[in-house]
């Protein structure tokens, strides 16, 4: 699974981590608690009170991120999809999922699970809030639990703005795709919407600056800015997907790439397919020829050169469990909710067990390219069904074919 940071255990059989940043976040929060927030809603205590309730309200409400995360699984697995885990992060959460939504109503009711569970904790908050004001509790905890109700309701009002990667893009998309029949088409226009909202984001944060002299609008910038890169991401992700199509993994794979044993140094490596061939990554192979790992150029660069000839590809390959993996005649677009960010966009091309091709992010953006020029008339798509040529004999020479260069 995908999700990093430390550990914290499993909820309802989903496992949970938090990312280191959520201890700045959670010290951040807490600071802003005992010194601003709390002392404005009821003066004259100690700090020790402050800082003792402020570290409890930050406490409740990761806690309530993690239960806005909890709705989407929650409701992600009785739509068949496999949740991988929830990870905590500083901008609050995000539940992994390990496909897609089959049907536009079940992509509804996933986005929409969250908001409802924010605005079920706000409304509890709030709620407990005045029961214990009407029962003589101390005035503090009673602030601590109307901000948390205050602050739930507000995150579900901004998670429904209408632009991916916010849960409201989400439903935007669900409903596109409802009316339109077409999910990428429907994904694409929520995460360019969401470019739209975030860049209304940075303003009004840039009016808070300049208008209203308020330093937090700095955040609202950087939560803008933060939205803007994530729905750019989004939409070059499904314009990526809508273009390739139905194109086999066949059709962007290396075929037989060159590969290097586990015994090889890495300065062989190096030397050898690395430097005489267009391969960004080499398979490593052990003494039985299986396949058990790959070196790429991003962990070479990482080992200093003077050691490259005492170090063999077997200590610093990347394991072949970390790898997914790929059969040449599935969909490629099938293989993209596959490839983990750990493995550098690398999967291994397997026909029956033995291995024939390495899926590469080189040779994906060639195929996402063609897929983007076919859409448009400029060349034919790769053939995906009907017979196919023979494989030239192994004595037979074979020239790889590359998309011509522009000139400077």
């Amino acid at each position: 699974m995908r999700t990093s940071g430390l550990r914290l255990g499993r909820i309802l059989g989903i496992e949970v981590a938090a990312d280191l940043g959520v201890l700045l976040f959670g010290g951040l929060l807490t600071w802003i608690l005992a010194t601003s927030i709390l002392p404005a809603s009821e003066p004259g205590r100690t700090g020790t009170a402050y800082w003792s309730v402020a570290a409890l309200g930050t406490l409740l409400f990761i806690g309530s991120l993690l239960a806005h995360e909890l709705g989407h699984s929650v409701v992600a697995r009785r739509n068949d999809i496999e949740v991988a885990g929830i990870t905590l992060w500083m901008f609050g959460g995000v539940a992994e999922l390990r496909s897609e939504a089959r049907t536009a109503g079940a992509e509804l009711r996933i986005a929409l699970a969250g908001p409802a569970m924010s605005l079920l904790v706000g409304a509890v908050s709030i709620g407990a809030a005045l029961g214990l004001s009407q029962v003589g509790a101390p005035d503090l905890y009673v602030a601590a639990l109307a901000w948390l109700g205050v602050v739930n309701v507000f995150l579900a009002v901004f998670n429904l703005l209408p632009g991916s990667p916010l849960d409201g893009g989400r439903v935007l998309a669900a409903v596109i795709w409802m009316v339109r029949g077409d999910r990428l088409q429907a994904k694409v226009w929520a995460a360019r919407t969401g470019r739209v909202v975030a860049l209304l984001i940075i303003a009004a944060g840039f009016a808070e600056v300049f208008v209203l002299q308020s330093g937090t609008g700095l955040w609202t910038v950087f939560i803008g800015w933060f939205l803007l890169s994530a729905a750019r991401v989004e939409e070059a992700h499904y314009v990526g997907e809508a273009a390739l199509g139905t194109m086999p993994v066949s059709a962007a794979m290396l075929q037989d790439p060159a590969s290097v044993r586990t015994w090889a140094t890495v300065d062989d490596a190096v030397r050898g397919p690395l430097a005489s061939s267009s391969q960004s990554a080499v398979p490593v192979l052990d003494w039985n020829e299986k396949v058990v790992g790959v070196i790429t150029m991003s962990q070479v660069r990482r080992l200093p050169a003077d050691r490259w000839a005492a170090t063999t590809v077997g200590d610093v390959m990347l394991p072949a469990a970390q790898l997914p993996t790929a059969m040449p005649t599935e969909r490629l677009t099938s293989v993209l909710e596959r490839l983990r960010a750990t493995s550098g966009g690398f999967a291994l091309v397997l026909d029956r067990g033995r291995l024939v091709g390495l899926l590469t992010p080189d040779g994906i953006s060639r195929a996402i390219s063609f897929g983007q020029m076919a859409r448009r008339g400029g060349v034919p798509t790769p053939v995906t069904s009907g017979p196919q040529p023979p494989p030239a004999p192994i004595h037979v020479p074979t020239q790889r074919w590359e998309p011509p260069r522009s000139q400077p």
